[in-house]
């Protein structure tokens, strides 16, 4: 089994050097923060003779499991042990190299669910969008979908996200017979927490240069808050607002639900005597692809100190379940001089023993695991 420390420190003697861990008041390297079952919970290599053990396995489908535990070593009666195992992209030749930072990358990850055929979470998500103008033929549409990617023509792409999360999506619009040209654009939310909570904004255009605005956005609203585009703001639910000159404006509405759940969007508006373009979009999920090799997918284990083991892989995952790798950075070879990765995660999830089940809330870990 293959270990960490959360510091070394090398002593040289002669002819002879050894590893000791280093009894420290620093933050350690590798830890696991959290509250399980409304117990808060801290572990950290190096404390009370926890490691951090890196590994990977490839399974019968040739795909890498790249795993992190955090746990005791040598011991009779251990305590509490965490282990993440976070799937590769892709399936590879029998003990092929790994393309391990196109498989982990700073992102959320879909929660592995497993039912009696081992169907793994859906990791791709076809999204529809729509472009709102007043003459669709004279424009050239340009998408910039949030991801690294984009698209120029089509004034209603349909683009396949790969991985859930929160996407910054925007379409510009240039009139081919003049300089016109309009920018807007809009997050997108795939399978986090929050996707339930989403503003939208209705407008209409009552005389002149007044306009009604309200929301329309789901979940039970609590709080409001307007941003014009002309340095005017407003805290209603449904307002009138009068703009002082002709010209096209970005109106902006930010709520929250009574539940904490906030969520902003915007849209271009133009008043009366505004001459040029504007561009507006709408986007729907389409649905998402199978993803039977259970492809980056995040399966995450739990052992009590009584030996009970509880997983997130055989249950459906609350809506607010998520995994996130915040960062990814090279770290030291393991003691079978295995290269590392060292990820720095947030999570939350739902863990099954049969008929029992138990909640993490506010995890936070650091963990590393090794590849080929």
């Amino acid at each position: 089994m293959n270990r960490f420390l959360f510091l070394f420190l090398l002593i040289s003697m002669i002819g002879c050097k050894k590893d000791y861990p280093i009894a420290s008041s620093e933050t350690p390297v590798f830890y696991f923060n959290g509250t399980v079952n409304g117990v808060a919970v801290n572990m950290a290599a190096g404390v009370n003779n926890y490691y951090m053990y890196s590994s990977y396995t490839q399974d019968s489908n040739y795909v890498y499991n790249f795993s992190g535990e955090l746990k005791q070593n040598n011991c009779l009666n251990c305590n509490n042990k965490i282990k993440f195992q976070i799937n590769d992209y892709i399936s590879s030749p029998p003990n092929g190299a790994t393309q391990i930072n196109t498989s982990l990358f700073p992102s959320y990850y879909s929660m592995q669910e497993s039912d009696t055929l081992s169907v793994g979470s859906p990791t791709e998500y076809a999204v529809s969008f729509n472009a709102i103008s007043d003459s669709l033929n004279n424009y050239e549409y340009t998408w910039d979908f949030g991801d690294g990617t984009s698209e120029t023509g089509s004034f209603n792409p349909t683009h396949t996200y790969t991985h859930p999360g929160y996407y910054n999506a925007c379409l510009t619009i240039n009139d081919v017979n003049s300089s016109c040209s309009s920018t807007i654009c809009n997050q997108i939310k795939i399978d986090v927490p929050d996707a339930a909570c989403d503003a939208s904004i209705v407008d209409s255009l009552l005389s002149g240069n007044t306009f009604s605005f309200s929301s329309n956005g789901s979940g039970i609203q609590s709080t409001y808050f307007w941003d014009f585009g002309d340095g005017t703001t407003s805290s209603l639910n449904t307002v009138s607002h009068t703009f002082s000159n002709p010209g096209i404006y970005k109106v902006c509405l930010e709520q929250t639900t009574i539940e904490g759940c906030t969520s902003y969007t915007c849209k271009n508006v133009s008043t009366e005597g505004f001459s040029g373009c504007i561009a507006n979009f709408s986007n729907n999920i389409q649905g998402t692809s199978a993803n039977p090799l259970a492809l980056s997918n995040v399966v995450i284990t739990w052992t009590d100190n009584s030996g009970n083991v509880y997983t997130s892989n055989n249950s459906l995952q609350t809506s607010d379940s998520y995994f996130q790798i915040l960062s990814v950075a090279d770290y030291l070879t393991n003691a079978n001089n295995q290269p590392t990765k060292k990820l720095h995660i947030k999570f939350k999830c739902s863990l099954f023993n049969n008929n029992n089940s138990i909640q993490i809330d506010n995890g936070d870990a650091v963990i590393a695991v090794s590849y080929r």
